[in-house]
């Protein structure tokens, strides 16, 4: 089996990772500009894994800024996301006080209107007023299509699912760790946000570092999980590809994958000690992906940027996966590598 590239494949990746200071004042005086709330997107329950959360804010925050709508999303669901990121939604976001007393206030009622999405991507909801003024527009489901958010992927990746600075300190020891090993001196990362320590990374000492993820435990009894062949395929490109490639294993089965890949010297295992955000935060500082199934990897892939190869024995459950696979990934085995505006065989 091998793994077919499209060298041409179209990947906007903005020059300057970070929003300026400008953008970010414009972007609130737009929107807190508008001094009465005329609509909000609303999140209320919590479907799935943390993935399909990542997807459920994504996909409203991305509603809310087309439609210059508020958001209101349930505490429990902030605090989650809140244990890993940043998660800075101002200006959009609204408090617990103020949802209630808009939402209380009989004389000037809110209508309610409530969408389930599983993975489509809703053109409809890009029309001129499809959340109308007055209104609360409630997401249900999953809604796992990036095509409701892709117009913001710079917010979403430097202001949204911002890793914190605790978490980052936390990983920045297994690197540290590894350079004093190789090189025999404890290196000084700068750790005031992801992009920067991201960027020292993919400059120190010429390595090339390759995140992969690896589900297992609910994807084997109803065969979803990927085999090891993808897995080696996927591990001897990136090696033929950068020279000094050195790869970061997260999964929810370490034992299979300490077996899998036994004593490599270039292949590492995330810490026990390290929690599914952790996982997230380390494997998103790499430069390039190999992702297996499930939203959580999607994830990594999206936050991580570069060049991603997932395994196309996952299925989506989407008609059209194009919508659900940014258009960098690249498509393993025995099927061709297509741009986005084409379906996926």
């Amino acid at each position: 089996m091998k793994i077919k590239v499209v060298p041409s494949i179209d990947v906007i990746i903005p020059k300057n990772q970070n929003i300026s200071w400008e953008q970010n004042t414009k972007l609130k005086q737009n929107i807190s500009s508008e001094q009465k709330i005329a609509c909000i997107v609303y999140i209320k329950d919590r479907a799935g894994r943390f993935g399909n959360r990542m997807f459920l804010v994504a996909s409203a925050y991305g509603l809310a800024r087309l439609h210059s709508c508020h958001l209101y999303i349930e505490l429990k669901i902030i605090n989650e996301l809140k244990s890993v990121f940043i998660l800075d939604l101002s200006p959009l976001l609204i408090s617990s006080s103020t949802f209630k007393s808009l939402t209380r206030n009989r004389s000037k009622p809110m209508s309610r209107i409530s969408k389930d999405v599983v993975c489509d991507y809703i053109t409809t909801l890009t029309r001129p007023n499809a959340i109308p003024p007055g209104t609360i527009f409630e997401l249900e489901g999953h809604w796992q299509s990036y095509s409701h958010f892709a117009k913001y992927y710079e917010e979403i990746r430097q202001r949204i699912f911002v890793p914190s600075q605790s978490i980052l300190k936390k990983v920045s020891n297994f690197f540290i760790e590894f350079y004093q090993r190789q090189l025999g001196y404890r290196p000084q990362f700068v750790l005031d946000n992801h992009q920067t320590f991201k960027k020292q990374l993919s400059q120190f000492n010429s390595t090339t570092w390759i995140g992969i993820h690896v589900r297992r435990s609910d994807f084997i009894p109803i065969n979803y999980s990927s085999n090891d062949a993808y897995l080696f395929d996927a591990i001897k490109y990136y090696s033929a590809r950068y020279p000094d490639a050195h790869f970061i294993v997260a999964s929810d089965d370490k034992v299979y994958c300490k077996k899998l890949f036994g004593d490599r010297s270039n292949i590492f295992l995330t810490p026990r000690s390290f929690s599914f955000g952790d996982d997230l935060v380390i494997l998103s500082l790499c430069q390039h992906s190999i992702i297996t199934g499930g939203t959580f990897g999607w994830w990594i892939g999206y936050l991580a940027g570069g060049e991603v190869i997932h395994d196309k024995a996952y299925p989506s459950g989407c008609s059209r996966r194009e919508y659900y696979y940014p258009p960098w990934f690249l498509i393993d085995g025995n099927v061709r590598a297509h741009r986005t505006s084409e379906y996926i065989l």
